[in-house]
């Protein structure tokens, strides 16, 4: 320790920094120290809140102002943000959140720095001359003359109220997040520091994410972290009843938490409707003159604008917090997505209740987190399972046959009733069934979980499985994600635009719970065909040898390695879809003035059916490396399939306006655009004809020969 151990002493700066940065600070203190500032600057390792040692709360309360050492690794500390914390309330409740912290930033940038007001007060960039750090010194020294007393006892916040009773309490168990809530402060209040802040206009922001991965208790945690900030009170409204509820009923069941907010300030009137409700309630506000949190918890998906609207808090006093799953709102306000906890926060959640008491318990402890991939509400379940066992055992239960671990209730303190609905049950609301859109992307996702899929994919995919029509598969999985998107099931990924992966908690409900295994098992066996290349030959080869820098001959390309045999369940397939194939209209031309296009159409789509059928036959033969699936694929989901999805809904339309007296073909004459149909279906022969041609190959029997020779 660096500073004497008179808990009784006062200080004029308390020195908060990361470990990381302990260099920096050894060459900046001795220069305050010159200046004769009283400086507290702890050595020891403070990484958590059971480090934070009463020394340290002490030096907080006896100190004038923290400077922050605010580098790119402070905000990843917890230790620093309970200091930043404690200094940032203590001059709230002193009419300037920014009197008792002062800011030096040795990065180049301040988008690392939280909350957003510390961007353009009291802060100063890395002293980096002796010039510069004088200058700085005698900037601190200035403004510590300017504090006449400690910051004091941070217990000494005053009441807030809090409205509809009861108060949320949050969690004993709670971890981490002391840096979300810095963000989620920070988005709140970005209309107080304009000049820096390039997003939104504050006052609204949104947390966002998975059931059970903790936006509501979040929210309660900086609800009571930062109820200094919001003297008018915190108004809470929970619409998590509404998850299952039609929209109007959802608004219905806010207006009565509203009701409910002005009879408990006394302004209990006739019922009225929610906007004259609100306005009710801005005119108390106003008088009250104090600023204060607006909470709706739980928000649904499926609320139009309008709606939405109706949740901001109703005066300017008011900044508004809305927690939900759906990441349809983005238009709404600033969203905050909530992740799962790393690890170090997983293990200290896990091991609340009993400590691993072993190497090979603290090994699978570790697991579970990762196996459950930071799951709060999951790890929670698992700590109480823990608590009459060891962690290798729950580890094994976890993933054993049997009853899920994970689906029985989490009972209440002291009723022992479930308070709250099980990890998988709040996933996975029920069972996977049939052959329904959503169900079946889900499906997709949860077998390749973790990694992504594009929407591409997907829709190649489903167009390869009954019962989807090809012209309505891309519309199809377009709603199936808007729908999982609104549901928070979906995650996009970061990299790939219109890609997307599950939870591995939601891939593992998907796997373990649905109700039409040969279902899962087809869309497994299609997934695998389009995803797995045709040959190996295809890649280029690779240099073997380690790089050295030092020039080398080339490496003679290698003896071209013929393919294998197909096998006679692909040979057959391959020559019943070259039959197919060649009787079409597709790959028979059609004179310009015969012919249906419906029947085209129509034949067409029963080459698709048939592919299908082909497909799954030689699925059985998955072991070994197929040709057929690529060429199968290529043929359907880049020829076919754009043109049936192009073409069918164009006809139909069409269709739907033929008079009564007018016969069906001439109807079809008549229309303006069958002269553009015909032309791109004449189109589509050349990439049909090739396919039929790669299918002779593949079984031996070509059934189309040689082209006409010229003339």
């Amino acid at each position: 320790m660096s500073a004497m151990n008179d808990s009784d002493a006062e200080w004029d700066v308390f020195v908060s920094y990361s470990r990381s940065d302990a260099r920096k600070v050894g060459a900046l203190v001795p220069a305050l120290r010159d200046r004769g500032l009283r400086v507290f600057v702890d050595d020891t390792a403070v990484d958590d809140f059971a480090s934070i040692t009463a020394t340290i709360t002490e030096a907080l309360a006896h100190s004038r102002v923290l400077l922050a050492l605010y580098s790119a690794d402070y905000p990843q500390r917890r230790a620093c943000q309970w200091e930043l914390t404690y200094a940032y309330l203590t001059g709230q409740r002193e009419g300037d959140p920014l009197r008792r912290t002062l800011v030096v930033n040795p990065e180049g940038t301040t988008d690392h720095v939280h909350p957003v007001e510390l961007r353009d007060a009291r802060h100063w960039p890395w002293p980096t001359t002796p010039e510069t750090i004088g200058q700085f010194v005698e900037s601190v020294a200035a403004h510590v003359r300017d504090i006449p007393h400690p910051m004091g006892d941070a217990a000494a916040a005053p009441f807030v109220p809090w409205l509809p009773a009861p108060a949320r309490t949050g969690s004993i168990r709670f971890t981490g997040r002391l840096a979300e809530q810095w963000v989620i402060h920070s988005a709140l209040h970005r209309h107080r520091t304009p000049l820096v802040a390039q997003a939104a206009a504050g006052r609204t922001a949104q947390l966002r994410g998975m059931p059970g991965i903790g936006k509501s208790l979040l929210a309660q945690e900086y609800a009571l972290h930062f109820s200094s900030a919001f003297p008018g009170g915190i108004f809470w409204f929970d619409l998590h009843p509404c998850a299952e509820a039609s929209p109007s009923e959802t608004m219905d069941a806010y207006a009565e938490q509203v009701s409910t907010v002005l009879s408990a300030l006394g302004l209990y009137s006739a019922p009225a409707s929610l906007p004259v409700l609100l306005s009710h309630l801005a005119v108390a506000l106003g008088e009250r003159d104090a600023p204060c949190l607006w909470v709706v918890d739980g928000v649904p998906d499926g609320l139009s604008e309008d709606q939405l609207h109706l949740l901001r808090g109703p005066h300017l006093l008011t900044t508004t917090l809305i927690t939900t799953r759906s990441l349809r709102y983005a238009p709404f306000a600033e969203a905050i997505d909530v992740s799962p906890l790393a690890d170090a926060d997983g293990f200290r959640l896990l091991t609340s209740r009993r400590a691993p008491d072993s190497d090979l318990d603290h090994a699978a402890a570790l697991a579970l987190v990762r196996d459950v991939d930071g799951h709060p509400q999951a790890l929670d379940l698992l700590a109480n399972l823990a608590v009459s066992s060891d962690f290798v055992h729950v580890r094994n239960r976890l993933h054993g046959p049997g009853t899920d671990v994970l689906t029985s209730g989490q009972p209440g303190p002291r009723s022992g009733t479930p308070y709250r609905r099980p990890p998988l049950t709040a996933l996975l609301p029920r069972p996977l069934s049939g052959q329904r859109p959503v169900d079946d992307v889900l499906r997709l996702l949860a077998l390749t979980c973790p990694a992504p899929l594009s929407q591409a994919t997907l829709e190649n995919v489903l167009s390869a499985v009954r019962p989807y029509a090809p012209w309505e598969v891309s519309s199809l999985v377009s709603e199936a994600v808007e729908t999982l998107l609104g549901s928070g099931a979906l995650r996009p990924d970061p990299l790939q635009a219109q890609s997307f992966t599950v939870h591995p908690l939601l891939a593992r409900a998907v796997r373990r719970h649905d109700a039409d295994t040969a279902r899962q098992e087809d869309l497994r066996r299609m997934l695998f065909q389009n995803l797995t290349p045709a040959s190996a030959a295809d890649q280029p080869p690779r240099d073997p040898r380690p790089t050295t820098g030092i020039p080398t001959p080339p490496v003679p390309p290698p003896s071209p390695t013929p393919p294998a045999a197909p096998g006679p369940i692909e040979c057959a397939a391959a020559f019943d879809l070259q039959i197919e194939l060649v009787t079409r209209v597709g790959v028979q031309p059609l004179a310009p003035d015969e012919g249906s296009l419906r029947e085209a159409l129509t034949s067409l789509y029963s080459l698709f059916a048939t592919t299908r059928d082909v497909l799954h036959r030689v699925a059985a033969e998955s072991a070994r490396p197929l040709t057929l699936p690529t060429i199968a694929s290529t043929m359907t989901n880049q020829h076919l399939r754009p043109f049936l999805a192009a073409w069918h809904p164009a006809l139909q339309e069409h269709e739907a306006n033929r008079p009564t007296d007018t016969s069906p073909v001439e109807h079809e004459r008549q229309w303006k655009r069958a002269a553009e149909m015909r032309a791109e279906l004449a189109e589509l022969r050349t990439p049909l004809t090739s396919a039929a041609k790669d299918l002779a190959a593949l079984c031996g029997i070509d059934l189309i020969g040689p082209p006409p020779a010229s003339q």
